[in-house]
């Protein structure tokens, strides 16, 4: 029996690193690809001044493109680990157990994808649009400012804007796992909903550019996205007790 389990996770093992091996090689060949998607959300910015970055080391495209496909192929090693993970615990559950952690996983997986969504069609643009406000090109102005971005500095503030998007939509489904912990006493959420408030627009505080605006949308958001859950599971409750 432990000889299976044994031969089982070496062999998940191994597709596992085949598959973030593959997903490297392939990130290599279409690099110029993967750099132009990441640069796409800012294009809208640029309507009449072509984007370029520059670089100031000779082997700083290299490292860029390096970074880049290592990035990119460690989201798919992540993603493959949980799937592969999960499968491999399958057996051992029960069925309400497996249905339980089945709905973790898509709900984790579908913010995952929307956190994406969001920030290349929101949160980069309007972080880039709000630092760059502060750019001057006027001949009226005493001192004029002119952004030319290294490409790895872009990288680098791509992957830790991604991060942090990433990580505080995760935190929704830890939010969700709670809520339904705690769904019988609902008193309890009554009573620690003002810390949930606080924490939303705190979150969004380090997640959006710092203005007012993008803190309150992002804010508001997280409160809507809450109270329709609390809203969902009131109804789930009240249906399961009626039939």
């Amino acid at each position: 029996m432990i000889h299976h389990f044994i031969t089982e996770l070496k062999n998940r093992t191994l597709l596992i690193v085949l598959a973030w091996t593959s997903v490297m090689a392939v990130g290599y060949f279409y690099k110029e690809v993967l750099l132009f998607l990441l640069v796409k959300p800012n294009l809208c910015l640029f309507q009449q001044n072509s984007q370029y970055f520059i670089f100031t080391n000779l082997t700083d495209i290299f490292s860029t493109y390096l970074k880049l496909i290592s990035f990119v192929g460690n989201q798919f090693f992540f993603a493959f680990l949980i799937y592969h993970l999960f499968v491999f615990l399958v057996p051992g559950l029960y069925f309400s157990e497996y249905k339980k952690y089945a709905t973790f996983f898509r709900t984790s997986l579908t913010l995952w994808f929307f956190s994406i969504f969001i920030l290349n069609s929101y949160l980069l643009p309007l972080s880039w649009k709000f630092f760059l406000s502060f750019q001057t090109s006027s001949d009226h102005s005493v001192l004029t400012f002119h952004l030319e971005a290294k490409i790895i500095e872009y990288l680098d503030l791509y992957i830790n804007l991604y991060y942090i998007c990433c990580l505080n939509f995760q935190l929704f489904v830890l939010l969700i796992v709670f809520v339904n912990y705690i769904k019988e006493n609902l008193d309890l959420i009554k009573t620690l909903r003002k810390f949930f408030y606080f924490g939303f627009f705190l979150i969004a505080t380090f997640m959006t550019p710092p203005d007012i605006f993008s803190q309150l949308v992002v804010g508001m958001s997280a409160i809507m996205i809450f109270e329709l859950t609390i809203v969902i599971i009131i109804l789930r409750i009240h249906v399961s007790k009626t039939f």
